[in-house]
């Protein structure tokens, strides 16, 4: 089954009435001597000192060992406490450390009326390989562990939550094949909720979350954590609801891993408002579960546990606000009938202008313009990396438009080495548009074997950050320049129903990858659709370009390149309706 073909049945999954809760990260790998020989997951104790190497605080217990009944009854009655309704327990392999503990939590918990789930944490293997072991590792948990009276469930279905390296490593196209395998072979259903506020995970799984968000946490003061939280909320709870998906918001209490990292990141904790502020914008956000992160990871000093620093107060802080998020049953976040919101008028506009065209899309996609098309109702053709190398399959006269919307990888090589890069050039010199809607930053970066081979400006994209004056403030950056205010202008006799002005993103991946016509010679037609300036009118470039290249390589080839973030700086519906107008307008 393809990619498509999987998430329309998987639209069909809707979780509208599901029922609040508070959930925490939890880790089953810590041990001690007197159970198990050794230190397990702690260096270094120093019970007179109060001190543990590669810890950041200090438990209020002590060294403690993840397999003892008196400790995991101690962790099951204190969450309970505070409003806590389960775990999410670190889970690394079937036989493994912490799967032999959690047995004993799941034991627990079922005693105590309190639920636990695992959270996935690794996906070895490439190819066939790994999902044969994704598919088995799946199969292990369900099998052993999703009828017990203690583990997690949704609607009676097992919930298992996957964290951002399986994500990472399990291409997107890899998990139709996992999970309808899975399915048959366990013959019931089970919910996934993946790492990632993406709009490609929350059409192939059940629900979204994040595990950590120290990175934007850390550095801000309460008032500036509280805006850019509301926002951050908000928008990953409106992508969940859209697609009638379980919708979790993380918080944290603060985060220092600096004693296990170098550098490491150290989010403050300041004596609780960090805390305070990220449970206050996550129940206004009005999720379904909201997130801990996390019980007792005590490496990342995050941990909500009792310690000889902060005593109890964080259990006291998440019994208060727990009750005030569990005051109302559900969430109350609106639950669209169709995840397009363009108007059915557009709509009909768009597929009579389409029609008789099919529009190509290059493997492992995870940006949300494919599944707007295919709600839209497009003639979509989903390729594989072969059949990229066969003439008879890509070419203008089949696809007129073909679109990377992938990350930064794509597959260089399949048969011959870069036969991949010579297939696509030649479909752009016989006439064919490549759009790049990358889902990261810079498209075509990095090759099959994970080598930053920046293959954009080969295929036509003129995107900077080399090759430019040392003084251009055309560059590539991580974060923008401080104390400048940014603005895109929007062409929008072009780009019609679009407004002229729209601000640079403040919150979010801001990393910047622009578009500039210096990059290009004279000859070639260039389209700045969307062009970045500072108040003194300095150019940073085109968020938004279309170029046909009369002289450079590929010569008589299109390009369309759409910067990561626009789809979310611009109404998305009107944004890709524009655009797409456009194209067969020109």
């Amino acid at each position: 089954m393809g990619t498509l073909d999987f998430i329309r049945q998987q639209g069909q999954r809707r979780w509208t009435q599901v029922p609040r809760k508070v959930l925490s990260f939890y880790y089953t790998w810590y041990g001690t001597p007197e159970l198990h020989g050794n230190w397990v997951h702690w260096d270094r104790v120093n019970p007179e000192k109060h001190d543990i190497a590669n810890s950041t605080h200090y438990p209020e217990k002590g060294a403690y060992d993840s397999h003892a009944p008196e400790i995991i009854d101690y962790h099951i009655d204190l969450a309970k406490s505070c409003g806590v309704d389960g775990f999410i327990c670190t889970w690394w392999g079937q036989g493994h450390f912490d799967d032999r503990a959690f047995v004993k939590v799941l034991d627990h918990a079922a005693r105590k009326g309190f639920e636990v789930t695992i959270y996935w944490e690794t996906a070895p293997g490439e190819g066939k390989e790994q999902i044969e072991q994704a598919v088995d590792d799946l199969l292990y948990v369900l099998d052993r562990y999703a009828s017990h009276p203690g583990f997690l469930k949704v609607d009676d279905k097992p919930v298992l939550f996957v964290y951002g390296r399986v994500m990472g490593q399990i291409p997107m196209n890899a998990w139709p094949e996992i999970i309808t395998r899975t399915r048959e072979q366990y013959g019931g259903d089970f919910l996934l909720i993946a790492d990632g506020y993406q709009e490609g995970y929350t059409r192939l799984f059940d629900g979204i979350h994040t595990y950590n968000i120290c990175g934007w946490v850390q550095g801000k003061q309460p008032d500036e954590l509280a805006t850019l939280s509301q926002d951050s909320f908000q928008s990953a709870v409106t992508m969940a609801k859209n697609h009638a998906k379980i919708s979790c918001i993380t918080i944290i209490p603060g985060y220092d891993d600096t004693k296990i990292r170098t550098p490491g990141i150290h989010a403050e904790r300041l004596e609780g408002e960090t805390y305070r502020v990220l449970w206050e914008q996550a129940i206004a956000a009005d999720p379904d579960w909201i997130l801990i992160t996390s019980w007792n990871e005590w490496h990342e000093g995050s941990e909500i546990e009792p310690s000889l620093e902060y005593g109890d107060q964080y259990i006291q802080m998440t019994g208060q606000y727990a009750r005030i998020f569990k005051q109302n049953e559900y969430s109350q976040a609106k639950i669209p009938e169709s995840p397009v919101g363009l108007s059915v008028e557009k709509t009909q506009e768009l597929r009579e202008m389409y029609r008789g065209k099919t529009i190509g899309i290059l493997p492992d996609f995870s940006s949300s313009v494919v599944f707007w098309l295919a709600d839209v109702g497009m003639d979509l053709k989903e390729l594989t990396w072969q059949q990229v190398l066969d003439p008879d399959v890509l070419n203008p006269q089949h696809l007129p438009i073909v679109i990377y919307a992938g990350h930064e990888e794509y597959i260089q090589t399949v048969n011959q080495t870069e036969d991949v890069d010579e297939a696509l050039l030649r479909y752009q010199r016989q006439g064919g548009l490549l759009m790049a809607f990358a889902s990261g930053p810079f498209p075509l970066y990095y090759n099959e074997k994970n080598e930053p081979v920046i293959s954009a400006r080969k295929f036509g994209f003129p995107i900077g950050g080399t090759g430019l004056p040392a003084d251009s403030h055309i560059q590539n950056w991580e974060t923008p320049p401080v104390g400048v205010k940014l603005t895109f202008q929007i062409d929008n006799r072009l780009l019609q129903g679009l407004p002229e002005t729209v601000a640079f993103p403040t919150t979010g991946d801001l990393r910047w990858r622009p578009s500039t016509d210096a990059l290009l010679p004279e000859g070639d037609v260039y389209l700045p659709l969307a062009r970045l300036v500072d108040e003194q009118g300095n150019i940073y470039g085109d968020g938004i370009a279309y170029i046909h290249h009369q002289v450079s390589e590929p010569t008589n080839g299109g390009n369309l390149y759409v910067w990561m973030r626009m789809p979310d700086v611009l109404n998305q519906d009107e944004l890709f309706y524009a655009l797409f107008a456009l194209l067969l307008r020109s």
